[in-house]
């Protein structure tokens, strides 16, 4: 994609979890169309390489912690405003639903629905001064797609996915859109030791586009869904999965 036909020049952006992965890749992509990202992470070495790669500003903090959110938005309200908020930042926690333990289940829920809604509200202040504010969360196909063993996290985003909605309608009133973008099965850390072990020759027989994502291709999305572009579009989903959440089931051929 060419982001000088999406230019996002002169906006400030959060990307949380932006050190690494999608975050990062959609860090790259908003510098690159012209924004200012402001890097979000745990480790500050990483935080800091990105920020000073894309001329932007550094953020830490762990969003397991309660009380990060608000150290986050009042360090960014010092610095100035914003106009684009990307919650991005997760983990999974691989349990079935008969053994996941209640500390861990919050633990998912907190880094993956609590601390994003915590932000959208906590940025609402500034975003309202901001030029075509716009909040992008980036859940799963499995918000929707249920897989063994993964539970925790595809509840919680799909809690998150039902947040963005309402706060859509909430939000369109004052200008404010909001939107998901739903990756599919894509190239990161987190995912790397999944598609090993599984194998990814079988997720290139499930996917119908033949291959696992990078994680440019849903910066791309996110690009086009914080520009005005993208102006008439909020409360939508963007799935972003090369046709792999309607290829789940896949029968042999028929005799």
């Amino acid at each position: 994609m060419n982001h000088e036909s999406l230019p996002l020049a002169g906006k400030r952006a959060l990307i949380t979890g932006s050190s690494n992965g999608i975050g990062e890749a959609i860090a790259r992509a908003f510098a690159a169309a012209g924004a200012m990202c402001i890097i979000h992470g745990r480790d500050r070495e990483k935080v800091e390489r990105v920020a000073m790669d894309v001329g932007g500003e550094s953020v830490l903090g762990d969003l397991a912690e309660r009380g990060s959110p608000a150290r986050i938005v009042a360090e960014l309200a010092a610095r100035g405003g914003l106009d684009i908020l990307v919650n991005n930042a997760g983990f999974e926690e691989h349990s079935t639903v008969a053994d996941l333990a209640a500390d861990d289940y919050a633990r998912v829920l907190e880094v993956n629905l609590v601390a994003p809604a915590a932000l959208m509200s906590l940025c609402l202040p500034l975003l309202r001064r901001g030029t075509d504010p716009s909040i992008i969360n980036i859940t799963s196909i499995h918000e929707t797609v249920p897989v063994s063993g993964n539970g925790a996290y595809a509840s919680a985003k799909a809690g998150l996915a039902s947040l963005t909605r309402t706060a859509a309608v909430e939000l369109g009133p004052e200008g404010i859109r909001v939107n998901t973008i739903a990756p599919g099965a894509i190239k990161t850390e987190m995912n790397r030791e999944l598609i090993e072990a599984v194998g990814a020759e079988k997720f290139e027989q499930w996917i119908p586009m033949g291959r696992v994502g990078v994680p440019e291709e849903v910066a791309d999305v996110a690009v086009f869904l914080a520009s005005r572009a993208a102006r008439y579009i909020t409360g939508s989903s963007m799935v972003v999965d090369g046709g792999y959440s309607n290829h789940l089931v896949r029968y042999g051929e028929p005799r």
